[in-house]
């Protein structure tokens, strides 16, 4: 377990014992449909970063892709749903769509695009579950996102 899985294992085992066998509720508003999005951002990074594992030319990318990918797939257990299991939006993807029409650097270019674009949308989302009342997933995130806008930052220059 990387260093990031086991911090956010640790802030939601308090929320898991208070909250066992709770479910992500679609249909309620606020705080539920900030959550339904951040879990579609994080399904679509998810299929993004699977598919940059076969397709990235560039070994850092292939890199941020397996701890992405770790990452995605920790916060939607520590929230209590299924990795992947939100569909995502209309927008989200028919940007998949694009990227599994490419290959070589015109892959790598788009998909640190789309991270870019998926990490600043989930730090939107999160930064707004965090502050719409106490949630400690989204609070351990934010930092974590703002680590791997900085890497994509990085990245953007040699990929």
């Amino acid at each position: 377990m990387d260093r990031r899985s086991l911090i956010l294992a640790a802030a939601v085992t308090p929320l898991a014992a208070g909250a066992a066998g709770a479910r992500v509720s679609y249909s309620s508003g606020g705080g539920n449909r900030l959550l339904v999005k951040a879990l579609s951002a994080g399904g679509f990074s998810l299929q993004t970063c699977l598919l940059a594992l076969r397709r990235a030319r560039n070994p850092d990318l292939r890199g941020f892709a397996r701890l992405e990918a770790s990452e995605q797939r920790a916060y939607a257990r520590a929230l209590g749903a299924v990795p992947g299991s939100v569909p995502p939006s209309p927008a989200q993807a028919a940007m998949l769509a694009q990227l599994r029409t490419l290959g070589g650097r015109a892959f790598d270019a788009a998909y640190l695009r789309g991270q870019i674009l998926g990490h600043e949308e989930l730090l939107h989302l999160n930064a707004g579950l965090a502050n719409a009342g106490p949630n400690q997933v989204a609070t351990v995130a934010v930092p974590s996102i703002e680590t791997h806008l900085a890497i994509l930052s990085r990245l953007r220059g040699v990929a």
